[in-house]
């Protein structure tokens, strides 16, 4: 069974966070930011476990919802810089919880990425589509 589409504020905490996760790694590779999402989040709400899906969705609204203010921030997550992102999951991290909130956003994140050509051809070594 698959949800509903999400709603645009939603959609846009869920990619504000994934692209503080994999801002630019270098290599030849393109930031989170760079890479076409569209495809993927209707496979990943069909195909991922229930359980994959809320853990993902609740680190979400955790970590964009409310870290920035638990941790003294004034703006929300989606209105900080990328520094200011940066620095909202690293401080998360080191909190009771906070790394396994992070782990679950990670590999959704790696999902989201490794699904684009461009980041399959790239480290594979083969020239990109």
């Amino acid at each position: 069974m698959t949800t509903p589409a999400r709603p645009d504020a939603e959609a846009r905490w869920r990619d504000v966070l994934l692209d503080a996760m994999i801002p630019a790694p270098g290599g030849g590779l393109p930031a989170m930011a760079d890479v076409d999402r569209r495809a993927f989040w209707p496979r990943f709400e069909a195909a991922a476990p229930w359980l994959v899906r809320f853990g993902f969705a609740a680190a979400t609204f955790v970590l964009v919802g409310f870290a920035p203010w638990l941790l003294g921030r004034r703006r929300s997550f989606v209105a900080l810089d990328a520094a200011g992102r940066d620095d909202v999951l690293r401080r998360v991290d080191r909190l009771p919880g906070g790394a396994e909130l992070l782990q679950v956003v990670k590999i959704v994140a790696c999902f989201a990425y490794f699904d684009d050509p461009r980041v399959q051809a790239t480290v594979r070594g083969a020239p990109s589509p």
